[in-house]
């Protein structure tokens, strides 16, 4: 079973009121939200709160989520905005934390933690653009993946995610302007190509290839470039060969994606204090088991 249909079944499992099912999802994902959590914050202490908040917020809102969506993206997005919260209320934010969580960004819409009704127009006014948008850019980075094309990625994620012009792409990649300019061109027109197919006309231009636009902002709240984490225990393993070695080094290190960074932490912890991991699963079930007794039903929405 892939990644993404064990997580459908988990949260379907979860809706039902399955506690395994919960003690499972738990285990699943404790790992890299807690490494996640604790890149941001000084206190250990801190960060396993909010990871237990996070559980929790994924258990209010788990009626109004679309398990079509990624899950793993969708308990980052969740922690991302507790960890917001925390930053805005405490004394002297973290600026450079603030920074790194993109906090100046909306929330996504689809993301509540807290009340799912609340959110629930907004939703639906932007989710079947947004989904297959996402849907197209996912496909597009997954081709360029199997047919070794790192530089057409490298010089979009330095774009939307690092914020850089075309001059200092071109220093960074060793790449002429104007070979920069041509790869724009290109991915513009096939990402055009690929909507045109499932949902009719788009029309972007250079500028939507950019950090603060629209694109950008979709981009790095979905996590589009992010890997998979066999990937990342490959990576870890020497096992990918050097243009995959070279790429993940750019992704997580150079582009500074967190969530990968995360993810690769725990890969690297995985086999350490397993009766740490236990008592944080114990604890993180214990305190919202209560909740998943007496969760929402389907499609109803929380005062």
């Amino acid at each position: 079973m892939g990644s993404k249909s064990a997580d459908a079944y988990l949260v379907e499992a979860v809706r039902r009121g399955d506690e395994a099912a919960w003690r499972e999802l738990i285990a699943r994902y404790q790992g890299r939200l807690l490494s996640f959590a604790r890149r941001m914050l000084a206190q250990p202490a801190d960060a396993e709160d909010l990871v237990q908040e996070t559980f929790l917020g994924l258990l209010r809102s788990l009626a109004s989520y679309d398990s079509s969506r990624s899950l793993e993206t969708y308990l980052f997005a969740i922690l991302r905005n507790k960890l917001r919260d925390q930053f805005r209320a405490a004394d002297g934010l973290v600026r450079q934390s603030l920074e790194q969580l993109d906090l100046d960004e909306s929330p996504q819409a689809w993301v509540e933690t807290e009340t799912p009704s609340r959110h629930v127009s907004a939703a639906e006014n932007v989710s079947v653009q947004r989904e297959v948008l996402v849907e197209c850019l996912r496909d597009w980075v997954e081709e360029c993946r199997a047919r070794r094309r790192f530089e057409d990625l490298m010089v979009v994620e330095m774009l939307l995610v690092l914020g850089l012009r075309n001059k200092e792409v071109a220093a960074d990649l060793e790449l002429s302007e104007t070979a920069v300019a041509g790869i724009k061109f290109r991915v513009l027109r096939q990402w055009q190509s690929l909507v045109r197919e499932r949902q009719g006309a788009c029309d972007w231009c250079e500028g939507d290839l950019a950090r603060d636009s629209t694109l950008g902002r979709i981009w790095r709240e979905e996590g589009i470039s992010c890997l998979k984490r066999s990937t990342l225990g490959r990576y870890l393993l020497g096992a990918l060969d050097d243009d995959w070695n070279l790429y993940v080094d750019f992704h997580v290190n150079q582009v500074g994606c967190p969530r990968c960074a995360a993810n690769l932490d725990d890969l690297r912890t995985e086999g350490g204090n397993q009766q740490e991991r236990q008592r944080l699963r114990d604890r993180y079930f214990a305190s919202s088991v209560g909740f998943l007794s007496r969760r929402p039903a389907e499609g109803s929405a929380q005062d």
